[in-house]
């Protein structure tokens, strides 16, 4: 085989490749705003963010995240749990040798939510359960350094680098976290159970956690 038709075939295979993953993509629209990372889960770096009924192309989807094609902005993964399928006017198929079905499921139970992501036209595989777990980050709408514990954990007395440094919270997979603002769970106490971009008075006033 000669070094052209090795390049001609390297090309051609590259074409198919390139076709394959147009096909998967999805449309999917956000139900609230999401930070885009640069891989699935909240230790990669952000991006970008998601606004609520922001329209993307899901691509693929891994554990709890989806990797989306967005129209304007840059593309990354963000958490299924704002994901849902785009209820969009009927667009062009591709032609039918190409039409690969996509199934897409979100389930909210005792443990919290959980997703299913399938290609065909077989039932959907069993959800994958959304881990638990929450994040404290240093700075506003979830950034800076980050710091994220599971249910159970607790500490009566942050670490200096911590103690009254906290300003967002994530919390995912049905968890809740209890922070206080003194230490030894005293002071001003409160509950959060959704994600929070700003914490208000416990802005940087958060000395202890309980997290279930």
């Amino acid at each position: 085989m000669t070094i052209k038709t090795i390049v001609l075939a390297s090309a051609s295979a590259a074409i198919v490749l390139l076709s394959t993953a147009a096909a998967f993509a999805q449309p999917g629209v956000a139900t609230g705003a999401v930070n885009v990372r640069t891989g699935p889960g909240t230790g990669y770096a952000k991006v970008g963010a998601l606004s609520a009924g922001e329209y993307v192309d899901v691509k693929q989807c891994q554990g709890s995240w989806c990797f989306v094609d967005r129209n304007s902005g840059t593309d990354g993964w963000v958490s299924a749990n704002y994901l849902q399928p785009a209820n969009a006017q009927p667009q062009p198929q591709p032609p039918a040798n190409d039409d690969i079905p996509f199934n897409f499921g979100v389930t909210v139970g005792p443990g919290g939510p959980s997703i299913s992501f399938g290609i065909g036209n077989g039932p959907l595989p069993a959800p994958i359960p959304v881990a638990a777990e929450v994040c404290f980050f240093k700075g506003n709408n979830f950034s800076g350094a980050q710091y994220c514990v599971s249910p159970g954990d607790s500490d009566p007395s942050l670490p200096g680098g911590w103690d009254n440094s906290i300003s967002s919270i994530t919390v995912d997979g049905g968890a809740q976290v209890t922070v206080c603002k003194n230490t030894w769970y005293g002071g001003s106490c409160t509950t959060i159970s959704n994600d929070k971009s700003s914490l208000g008075s416990y802005n940087n006033a958060i000395s202890s956690f309980q997290a279930f």
